[in-house]
């Protein structure tokens, strides 16, 4: 198992973060690393909600998502229950949020196990750095979305 962890202070109330994550199938409307997203089911928040992704550039790659976790204002757990196209096996994202008042501690950590077996070893380190320019791509969006929504 591998694992990425990004933390960054946002510029926006935890309130505001946590509205945007909260929008659970809504993610393709301010993550531009994402092509299309829709909730699977009825639930769209909550433990149990579930979202298929595709993923920029051309929506080849996708995932389909479970909230396993589900902490108002604190903390969210993903798991990425089918990954398509991507050198990944599983994967969990956990989004803990701090209260920073005007602003909004943030840490990212996803744990993954990659596809290849003894070269993921090798490969892994190379991947980790991809996703990890990615997920600070992912805390620019939720930043400048969370800032929208507060201001609104």
């Amino acid at each position: 198992m591998r694992n990425v962890k990004v933390e960054r202070t946002l510029d926006a109330p935890r309130s505001s973060v946590w509205a945007v994550l909260a929008d659970y199938p809504n993610i393709v409307e301010w993550n531009d690393g994402i092509t299309n997203s829709y909730a699977i089911g009825e639930a769209t928040e909550g433990v149990g909600a579930q979202r298929q992704c595709e993923l920029a550039p051309k929506g080849t790659m996708r995932l389909r998502e479970t909230v396993a976790e589900w902490v108002l204002e604190e903390k969210m757990v993903i798991s990425i229950d089918e990954i398509e196209k991507m050198p990944v096996k599983w994967a969990t994202m956990t989004f803990t949020l701090s209260d920073g008042g005007d602003t909004t501690p943030l840490t990212m950590s996803y744990d993954y196990e990659p596809k290849g077996g003894p070269l993921a070893f090798v490969f892994g380190p190379m991947l980790d750095r991809q996703m990890h320019k990615g997920f600070n791509g992912f805390a620019d969006n939720l930043a400048t979305a969370a800032q929208a929504r507060a201001s609104a």
